[in-house]
């Protein structure tokens, strides 16, 4: 199959492209920067993997395209399939130039199916980017592309911690030996023979929901219970035995809840020992601030710290765990993070509760947000 990855990063590159690559797939990479797409296509990429076991991945006979651009839309309109890796709040901006080329795929009569898989750690995630293509297509091409293009959710699950140049130019990138990429097969449009690491889920908004509630929550408190405590890696904040108490004990609140919703678990709540594995993996060099950033996005209302403690109180689960890894992401102030400058900025300015209230929808009496500001106060106290 031609498939495309809108997106050459950390994921992009050390997730879904080296297991697509592996499996012998005509593979494009789509980038805005000029650098990136010129070394793909002169070098390729290597994949460094840490873990049991330790090897190096030499990608190859891969090539990269500018976005925006003509040759994004030609490349496109004889692809089986687009994967997204540019994280969420980036999707506004490829929704349009998606949109143009598939516009450019239709008027060229191009008939055969295509699946594009939004891959980002977002809540139906393949239905918002497919209404944000929709709102920039135009009206009398909408049947046509909707007959003939599906909108999949995916999300990979491997930590893919380093991306660097090499000394001749060609990016090289850190990842942990294990994961997988699980995509939603509800409204696949084409043929999808899905191997390892690629697999598919029938019930994937509750698989999506599990990983963000105990991978991406365990992940985060402990760089936000790090950060408070000046480490710089996060298997340095592992090794910290109540750091590591925390963030088991998370994981385990977060995992009842889940565990009280949907009655058994489903596939990442039997995993919290590999998880952890990883999260000690010391060869990854994964820094606090790397897993830590955009502390906004992470602290909305249905994400991985506001999101499992609000289920954990319909079913009336102890949260002391969660809300001491909230309450830190609250006070998380690194260096170089926008959205950290921003919120440290909103606290100083109006308060913890208008925090809670603008970035999280949790009004003050609320019980959630009272828990929340006195485990803040205490920690900055």
């Amino acid at each position: 199959m031609k498939i495309i990855i809108i997106g050459a990063g950390r994921v992009g590159l050390g997730a879904l492209g080296v297991g697509l690559a592996l499996q012998g797939h005509e593979l494009v990479f789509a980038a805005r920067r000029d650098e990136l797409v010129q070394t793909i296509n002169a070098n390729g990429y290597d994949v460094l993997t840490k873990g049991a076991t330790e090897s190096k991945l030499e990608v190859r006979g891969v090539r990269a395209v500018k976005m925006p651009g003509a040759d994004f839309a030609a490349e496109l309109k004889d692809a089986d399939q687009v994967y997204t890796s540019v994280r969420p709040d980036n999707l506004p901006w490829i929704a349009p130039v998606i949109a143009e080329a598939l516009l450019h795929r239709v008027q060229e009569k191009v008939t055969k199916p295509l699946d594009v898989f939004c891959c980002e750690n977002l809540k139906n995630a393949g239905s918002q980017l497919e209404r944000l293509i929709f709102t920039a297509l135009p009206f009398q091409y909408a049947q046509e592309v909707q007959d003939r293009v599906g909108f999949n959710a995916a999300i990979s699950d491997r930590i893919v911690s380093g991306q660097e140049a090499d000394t001749s130019g060609r990016q090289v990138i850190t990842a942990d030996a294990a994961g997988d990429v699980l995509f939603d097969t509800l409204q696949l449009k084409g043929d999808f023979d899905a191997l390892p690491p690629f697999k598919g889920i029938d019930n994937f908004p509750a698989s999506m929901e599990e990983k963000l509630y105990v991978l991406n929550c365990g992940h985060a408190v402990c760089a936000y219970l790090g950060a408070q405590k000046g480490y710089t890696y996060i298997h340095e904040a592992m090794a910290d035995k109540e750091i590591n108490a925390a963030v088991v004990g998370a994981m385990l609140e977060s995992q009842r809840a889940l565990a009280g919703k949907h009655g058994r678990a489903l596939h990442y709540a039997a995993m919290i020992q590999d998880i952890l594995t990883s999260f000690s993996n010391a060869a990854l060099m994964d820094t606090i601030t790397r897993v830590g950033r955009d502390p906004i996005r992470k602290l909305q209302a249905d994400d991985r710290l506001i999101g499992p403690i609000k289920l954990a109180f319909r079913y009336g689960i102890e949260t002391t765990n969660l809300m001491k890894g909230c309450a830190a992401a609250f006070a998380f102030k690194p260096a170089n993070d926008p959205q950290a400058a921003e919120l440290q900025k909103i606290i100083s300015e109006k308060g913890i509760d208008h925090a809670l209230d603008y970035i999280a929808q949790l009004r003050a009496w609320n019980p959630i947000a009272q828990m929340i500001r006195n485990e803040y106060r205490q920690l900055t106290a």
